[in-house]
């Protein structure tokens, strides 16, 4: 079958990267024109494995570009939920505009977070955004402040948010900012590796699992507004995401000096998010236009374009925009569990995005300053953002995997695309504004996939093993049951969790409603004191190798960050930093 290289000879730089990339041409040489040695291992494995572009490589700039897009929209599903969820949580339901603000303060976060550890950090092409295991800490820190059916605002009007929301964002704020120091002392006095001796696959199943299953409410409750569009949500997902995720799209290009011609590309795999709330979103707007939906109904899209004239068009997050950020032991306890959690899932990324980028397995000093720059991000976050720190998404990791380009140059134009949307007031006052049942379908999916990335880490573990079903079974099921009974008695004026103290009172509410804190802590107990072999317990194939290998000068090349090189040089001494390159 003829490709389009075959018909038309003549193609910008733009085309033959972009042909690269969708038609999985292997190339004669190596990637980007390099010229590939078999004798050099690590260049001989990223021509086996198919790359178009490794993590030292760079396509052109419009392709870079383009490329960067793709993988924005991929991170835009995860990153735009975590607003939406939280926003009961601070009693800012149906309120667009503050939940507007939470979404465009995200993105910058998230934005600054990508940058600082494409070129600071690991180095590695990894997007850093919102992580999932702060819900359930904001989950417990709230459940001592419940909302009200109604609020009276100033000029004597009741709404049905809270006026005073922004002193809950504070209160999220200041414990993430406190506990994200914690990442500081990992990285910067190389003590991630030391998680990795206690925390095994089992502690971590647990925990992500945890995170999804415990959702479920919130899943439920926004998707039982109108199943009918929740459930046509979830089949538009499913079918655009799996059953058409490998259908190539015929699209209209102009080339110069060739006319006008068409490409195929594969949109559905990376689009299927934002295909699926557009049809849905369209469906809801032409049943309301019909009067089909009435006043009221949740499904109903009226009031869209006053929201969107009463949003301003630039909105530029800043630090301090919610206020003084607070803090409260309980809240800096339950960060903390949070932040460990978040270093956890980023040390298997890093591993993850250095194979599948082409790179050596990442050296300690970069794993450390990955870590540092992860806690930056969360201080960040803290500082500016909504309360929820960030941590590495694998989402965009797999997609490596699926566009064969592992470019650090692309995964920066993400990172700047992040910044602009950030800054645009009325875009995240728009998909603040989408029907709840829309959200209800979308949580289903993403909840879903939570919990079952969290039991896919059980492959490492001997499920044959009496012990480890005990310790599972135990650990999943309290995890679900106490913060279930601990949200029931927070419920009552008179309950159990009343001892007289205000502060451990909050304390208690903030472990004890955290299934990821509860079912976390009894798992790692559990599997680190009953008898059990590492073969057994899943260590032996989980753990993961710290000895960076590899060619030595390719490893400094992609994982020495300049600045600290050009310092190191002129002081040697900084070569005892565990975060600095010590290839010699």
């Amino acid at each position: 079958m003829a490709t389009n290289s075959d018909v038309i000879p003549n193609k910008t730089a733009l085309e033959k990267d972009y042909e690269k990339v969708t038609n999985g041409i292997p190339m004669e040489n190596g990637a980007n024109g390099d010229t590939a040695h078999p004798e050099d291992e690590d260049e001989y494995m990223r021509i086996r494995r198919g790359l178009k572009y490794p993590v030292d490589k760079n396509p052109s700039i419009p392709m870079s570009i383009i490329l960067g897009f793709q993988q924005y929209l991929i991170m835009f599903g995860p990153t735009f939920a975590i607003p939406v969820i939280l926003a009961p949580n601070l009693c800012i339901k149906g309120n667009s505009i503050a939940t507007g603000r939470l979404l465009n303060s995200m993105f910058m976060v998230s934005g600054i977070s990508t940058l600082l550890q494409v070129f600071f950090g690991t180095r590695l092409p990894i997007i850093q955004s919102g992580s999932y295991v702060y819900f359930a800490v904001a989950q417990g820190l709230m459940a001592s402040f419940p909302c009200q059916d109604s609020y009276m605002t100033e000029d004597g009007k009741n709404v049905t948010y809270d006026p005073n929301w922004e002193d809950r964002v504070a209160l999220l704020q200041g414990n993430l900012m406190l506990a994200s120091l914690t990442q500081f002392v990992f990285g910067g006095f190389g003590l991630a590796g030391l998680l990795l001796k206690v925390i095994g696959p089992i502690t971590i199943t647990i925990v992500i699992s945890v995170i999804g299953l415990s959702l479920i409410d919130v899943a439920v409750y926004s998707a039982s507004q109108h199943w009918g569009i929740s459930l046509g949500m979830v089949i538009l997902i499913t079918i655009l995401s799996e059953y058409l995720k490998n259908v190539k799209v015929p699209i209209p290009v102009y080339r110069r000096g060739q006319g006008c011609g068409v490409t195929r590309i594969n949109l559905f795999s990376t689009m299927s998010i934002i295909f699926s709330i557009t049809i849905m979103w369209l469906i809801c707007g032409i049943l309301t236009a019909t009067n089909v939906f009435k006043e009221g109904n949740p499904a109903s899209t009226r009031g869209l374009s006053e929201k969107l004239a009463e949003a301003s068009w630039f909105y530029v997050p800043y630090p301090g925009q919610f206020g003084m950020p607070k803090a409260s032991l309980g809240g800096f306890i339950g960060m903390f569990a949070g932040v460990i959690a978040g270093i956890i899932e980023s040390l298997g990324d890093y591993y993850a995005c250095a194979k599948l980028a082409g790179a050596p397995p990442p050296p300690k000093y970069a794993i450390n300053r990955g870590i540092l720059m992860e806690g930056l991000g969360c201080f960040i976050a803290g500082l500016a953002g909504p309360g929820i720190g960030v941590t590495s998404y694998s989402e965009n990791v797999g997609a490596i995997s699926l566009t064969k380009v592992g470019s650090k140059a692309v995964i920066a134009c993400s990172g700047i695309f992040m910044l602009v949307i950030a800054c645009i007031g009325k875009v995240g006052v728009l998909f603040s504004s989408l029907p709840e049942p829309i959200i209800g379908g979308m949580y289903i999916v993403m909840f879903g996939i939570i919990g079952a990335v969290g039991i896919s880490n059980l492959q490492f573990v001997d499920l044959t093993s009496s012990r480890n079903i005990f310790i599972i079974g135990l650990s999943l099921y309290l995890g679900l049951a106490v913060p279930a009974w601990t949200n029931d008695e927070l419920s009552k004026e008179e309950n159990a969790l009343t001892t007289g103290n205000s502060e451990f009172d909050t304390l208690l509410a903030v472990i004890l409603s955290s299934g990821m804190i509860v079912g976390g802590t009894i798992a790692c107990f559990l599997d680190n004191t009953l008898p059990g072999t590492d073969e057994e317990r899943g260590i032996s194939s989980y753990r993961l190798a710290t000895k960076a290998e590899g060619n030595k000068e390719l490893r400094r090349k992609i994982y020495a960050e300049p600045l600290m090189e050009m310092l190191a040089k002129r002081f040697p001494i900084l070569r005892k930093l565990p975060f600095v390159c010590s290839d010699e």
